[in-house]
């Protein structure tokens, strides 16, 4: 067996170039470190099985690497066996098994604890790199999902054809869910009823995509015909069996489709307009996550479906072609706004802007709100005798006010009042549109006017237009915020990450030295964790360290940072902080432990604590490795104590085992 391997089993995600590189020299370390010719790293598939190395030969590691899998805990072979392995488990954050990292050698051997050790403290530096590689994938994902919605906006903004904006739409949803083909259907009523015709399936067979052309829209009539029916989403999962898709048995058995999911796409009030469906073989079950595809796609199915109408009706209606240019002009600018992920600020202010020039209206909001009574101005804008609400501001809704219905409803809404008192908010003509997020109701579009008259009903579909754009900015924003958030979290206990403590130890060196000001460091490990571990299992261990943060929490200063940079190693960053206030924040830490029951007595936990402080010139590396030094004098000395850095220490280390 070669030095370095890794196993990846068919069903499970390619590991990325960054990813594999990083396991191949973890296991070629591991093997030299060991003194042993093999090493490897086997990762769990999606169908929940194990795939090792040279399975097919006597004394593979199959039965142990299974093993460690199921008891989640490392383990070796026995000292007579004729082929020698020791394996720990991949356990993540969130405590799922990835696989594990085994060390192997041809000749019997009796493997040492510290062997053990090594190989489990390895174990989690793979499981770190693995989870690197799920966030990455993660963030190529949105941005795949960003550039494609871009894409589709910049084709509704520039009018294309409406076959060529719905295709598009759906190669950009079938990317993020492979296996999976897409339809949408268009709405078409005659004095013989409603039908549904085919507009955009790009990769459905023509075949297919003929023969539901013209669908009968009611019950038992497919998935797309019950859906727009029922004016609801329709899931089936054997179209062989279920009673909405007997008629339709042969035609799917035919092209090899096993089920569906159905979904109408409806106007702001209600009206439908077409359907979203997805077509899946048996290999492609539907999944929960596909709902997040069906959302993100209708909101842009929506508005490319009424933009091409409003297109249609420009051409048959000269009357009407001014507005609509006008229309077109305006959400044009909002829609190239959100393609290019215009700051929030400057978006809202536009949507506001343009919908108050649009509708002919004195001034114009975008309002979010803060609780059940009260809202928060995002955005604004008014001519220049408009009374005005500054953005910031809040405001309380009134209990018959537009905000209560436009709260609880899905569908935009016109009032006039007899007379207006004077004060910002109060017009005698009011229009708005909710803007919903997520299914929940984040905020309204308002415009507001005392001349010109009552706002016509058709002002209403199109203020829901520009909340559309609104709901996909607020939604790419906050897609944008979890993954920042994301990337700097350790998932299990809250606290920064590594990642996010390298960033703040720089900023915080600099600023140090360029001001003159003190900073300190504290390095805290959590004494015998493994032992924790292997006595109480690794859910009890994560149970530890989620208890510590909160102590730990609680004994730091306001303004402090407390990061996991380590399985069982935290950190701490004392700007503004002396050595010797340092040492009294530490001691804080100890006696917090101390008095808390279900660490200290329950599980004995105690802390060895390194505390260091930034010299004259100093780095921030060197910082933290005084502040290592510090921390391995402190479990040299007997653990459970706080020793500060001194120059001494570098003499006489020995390294110890966590």
């Amino acid at each position: 067996m070669e030095a370095s391997s890794i196993i990846r089993p068919q069903a499970a995600i390619p590991l990325d170039v960054h990813a594999s590189a990083a396991l191949d020299r973890l296991t070629r370390w591991a093997a030299k470190a060991l003194r042993a010719p093999g090493a490897f790293v086997a990762l769990v598939g999606a169908d929940g099985r194990l795939a090792v190395p040279g399975a097919d030969r006597e004394g593979d590691p199959v039965a142990l690497c299974e093993q460690v899998v199921q008891t989640r805990a490392p383990r070796s072979s026995a000292d007579d066996d004729p082929d020698a392995f020791v394996a720990a488990p991949l356990i993540d954050s969130t405590g799922a098994v990835l696989g594990c990292l085994c060390v192997t050698d041809s000749s019997p051997r009796r493997w040492s604890e510290r062997d053990i050790e090594l190989v489990s403290e390895l174990a989690i530096s793979a499981t770190t790199e693995l989870e690197l590689r799920t966030a990455r994938a993660m963030a190529e994902r949105e941005k795949r999902w960003s550039d494609g919605q871009q894409t589709v906006l910049e084709l509704i903004a520039a009018r294309a054809p409406l076959a060529q904006t719905l295709t598009v739409l759906l190669r950009v949803s079938e990317s993020h869910a492979p296996g999976m083909l897409t339809s949408i259907l268009l709405l078409e009523r005659s004095r013989r009823g409603a039908v549904l015709r085919h507009a955009a399936a790009p990769t459905l067979p023509r075949s297919f995509t003929s023969a539901i052309d013209g669908l009968a829209v009611g019950e038992s009539q497919g998935i797309c015909g019950t859906a727009a029916h029922r004016r609801e989403p329709v899931v089936v999962l054997d179209v062989e069996t279920d009673e909405l898709t007997v008629a339709f048995v042969e035609l799917a058995r035919a092209h090899g489709l096993q089920a569906g999911w159905s979904t109408p796409i409806l106007t702001s009030d209600g009206k439908v307009l077409g359907t979203f469906a997805l077509y899946y073989r048996p290999a492609r079950p539907p999944k929960p996550s596909d709902e997040i595809v069906i959302e993100r796609s209708i909101h842009l199915a929506r508005l490319a479906i009424e933009q091409n109408r409003d297109a249609a009706a420009l051409r048959r209606s000269a009357t009407h072609a001014r507005a609509l240019a006008r229309e077109q002009t305006a959400l044009q600018r909002v829609a190239t706004s959100v393609a290019a992920e215009t700051n929030p600020v400057i978006l809202f202010a536009r949507v506001a802007q343009q919908v108050s020039l649009l509708l002919r209206a004195e001034c114009g909001y975008v309002l979010r709100f803060v609780d059940e009574d009260r809202y928060r101005v995002a955005g604004s804008w008014g001519r220049r005798e408009a009374r005005m609400v500054g953005v910031g501001e809040i405001g309380a809704q009134a209990p018959d006010g537009l905000a209560v219905e436009l709260r609880g409803g899905r569908r935009s809404m016109r009032r006039s009042v007899a007379a207006a008192d004077g004060r910002p908010f109060e017009y005698v003509h009011r229009i708005g549109a909710p803007i919903v997020v997520d299914g929940r109701p984040w905020g309204m579009v308002v415009a507001m006017r005392d001349r010109n008259g009552a706002f016509p009903p058709d002002d209403e579909k199109r203020i829901a237009r520009f909340a559309q754009l609104a709901s996909v900015a607020v939604a790419n924003a906050h897609a944008r915020e979890r993954l920042a958030a994301q990337a700097l979290t350790d998932p299990l206990t809250g606290l920064a990450n590594r990642r996010a403590f390298d960033q703040r130890l720089a900023e915080e060196t600099e600023r140090a030295l360029r001001h003159g000001r003190a900073l300190s460091l504290m390095l805290v490990d959590v004494d015998h964790f493994k032992a924790i571990n292997d006595r109480y299992g690794h859910a009890a261990g994560d149970r530890v360290l989620v208890n510590l943060t909160g102590d730990l929490s609680a004994a730091m200063r306001q303004g402090d940072l407390l990061a996991r940079i380590g399985g069982d190693e935290m950190a701490m960053i004392l700007a503004d902080c002396p050595p010797s206030q340092a040492a009294d924040v530490a001691r804080r830490m100890l006696a917090a432990i101390a008095q808390d029951s279900s660490l200290s007595q329950r599980h004995g936990v105690t802390l060895s604590i390194g505390v260091a402080s930034l010299g004259d010139g100093d780095s921030s590396d060197v910082l933290l490795r005084h502040a290592d030094q510090a921390l391995y004098r402190a479990k040299d000395q007997g653990r459970n104590q706080v020793v500060g850095y001194e120059q001494t220490m570098t003499e006489g280390l020995r390294v110890l085992p966590h």
